[in-house]
């Protein structure tokens, strides 16, 4: 399990770091592309500009020497320019043939454009080349055209050693992020792998660590107090969970002694004398149903836990469910009195009305066991968020402190009480439960010789 956590973690930050880099070197090659550009367009105006000034001043020099008599195939007309290495010099008459030419260097005169009024980039023989022309012409006359080659061969060095240096820079850039990637999501994951290694250390027996929180405010902070909630909500679902068992151990111990004891006696004297098979009978049959009723409770509880999906909601007449349990109640109860107090014009309630039944008889029974006389009122009243189901007594009461834990299941304020009145401590847990599946709670309030009452609110 442990390098299964380990291989995830190792796949998180080469995935990280894979993103980071490539991240990184796209960015990194969008701007040496953009320094490029910038370059090239830089050295190909700068060099345009003087190729147009160089053409118009060899434009002016041509009409000069026309002026002098001086004829444009002459070879003497170009010697001036023969000092410059990255020109080449053409000259056509009006008819459009070469009449002069100046090669210093190679060019294919069948690649060059017809007309180059702005100076025209073209490529040859892996060389950057401007070609720019302009008409020979002298008040209005037109002698012919010059056009001029410019060998851009330091501009090209200076690209091609530009162009070097930025994909080495890409290069070097893209190692450092992926250095700088790889140790940074190394460093981010850190924390996650301290939590993981945490976690891994906490067992049945360790219930009780907890992550160490990181100190700036982010989701890694955020992810270790989740995790830490969940270790306290599993912590205090597992001693529950101790406490549940036990309690139903020694719930289920005192009847099963009983049982063992009436079991002995009638193996050594229920044949012979009616009375201890009477009596031990009847405690068996007691013992039995106590179990069988403790059973019910545990599995209902049980079966509740996840329950709240298969709540049956209706609208039903809660003044005509009390009027069913006072009915019911009278039948098995007559030594007490219930009453019913409901809201002026409120009598409706949207709820699982069978669960709802069962939890105001489990609230019923409780107050009969513990009201030796007097009455029990059953009360319903409502607002615009929330109703309220109550039962109260005139019993004999409990402590403040108590009536937060009477909720919880095998809670008892007086053990031997409870068992003479055959509480189990299951009863009020019941109503807690029902209560918690409409999305409800329930209180109590209690005083010594005051009596109960036990409340339960639900939404509307």
């Amino acid at each position: 399990m442990f390098y299964g956590i380990k291989r995830t973690k190792s796949r998180l930050s080469d995935r990280l770091t894979g993103v980071y880099t490539i991240l990184f070197a796209v960015i990194l090659f969008i701007l040496s592309v953009g320094v490029f550009f910038i370059a090239f367009q830089f050295l190909i105006q700068k060099q345009s500009s003087n190729l147009s000034i160089t053409t118009e001043l060899m434009s002016d020099h041509l009409i000069e020497e026309i002026e002098e008599n001086e004829p444009l195939s002459s070879s003497e007309i170009l010697v001036e320019q023969n000092n410059d290495q990255y020109l080449s010099i053409f000259i056509y008459d009006t008819s459009g043939k070469m009449v002069n030419r100046l090669l210093n260097f190679p060019v294919n005169e069948a690649e060059l454009p017809v007309i180059a009024s702005t100076p025209t980039l073209i490529f040859q023989s892996g060389h950057m080349m401007l070609c720019s022309s302009r008409a020979i012409q002298e008040h209005g006359s037109l002698h012919g055209t010059l056009f001029i080659v410019q060998k851009l061969q330091s501009e090209t060095a200076f690209l091609q050693l530009l162009g070097i240096l930025l994909i080495g820079a890409n290069v070097i850039g893209a190692l450092a992020a992926l250095w700088a990637g790889n140790y940074t999501s190394r460093k981010m994951l850190s924390p996650i792998n301290q939590m993981i290694e945490a976690t891994n250390q906490i067992g049945g027996s360790n219930l009780d660590a907890r992550l160490d929180v990181p100190e700036p405010d982010d989701e890694l902070k955020n992810l270790a107090l989740t995790i830490n909630n969940m270790l306290e909500r599993v912590s205090s679902a597992y001693r529950q969970q101790g406490r549940f068992v036990a309690d139903v151990s020694h719930e289920l111990r005192t009847p099963l002694a009983v049982m063992q004891g009436n079991v002995d006696l009638l193996s050594r004297w229920g044949s012979e004398d009616p009375t201890v098979l009477h009596d031990s009978i009847r405690a068996l049959q007691k013992q039995t149903a106590y179990m069988n009723q403790l059973v019910e409770n545990l599995l209902f509880l049980a079966r509740f836990d996840n329950m709240q999906s298969q709540l049956s909601l209706t609208q039903f007449s809660v003044g005509e469910l009390f009027g069913e349990l006072i009915e019911e109640q009278g039948l098995i109860d007559p030594d007490h009195i219930y009453t019913v107090s409901i809201a002026p014009l409120i009598d409706v309630l949207t709820a699982d009305r069978t669960m709802i039944k069962q939890l105001l008889r489990a609230l019923i029974d409780n107050s009969v066991k513990y009201t030796p006389s007097g009455g029990i009122r059953l009360g319903f009243s409502a607002d615009d968020t929330q109703c309220v189901l109550s039962v109260s007594d005139d019993g004999i009461g409990m402590d403040a402190e108590h009536c937060e834990h009477i909720f919880e299941r095998f809670y008892r304020v007086d053990p031997a009480r409870a068992r003479a009145t055959g509480g189990m401590g299951l009863g009020l847990s019941i109503v807690s439960v029902i209560a918690e599946a409409h999305n409800g709670y329930a209180s109590a309030v209690s005083s010594p010789g005051a009596g109960t009452t036990v409340s339960v609110y639900l939404p509307r």
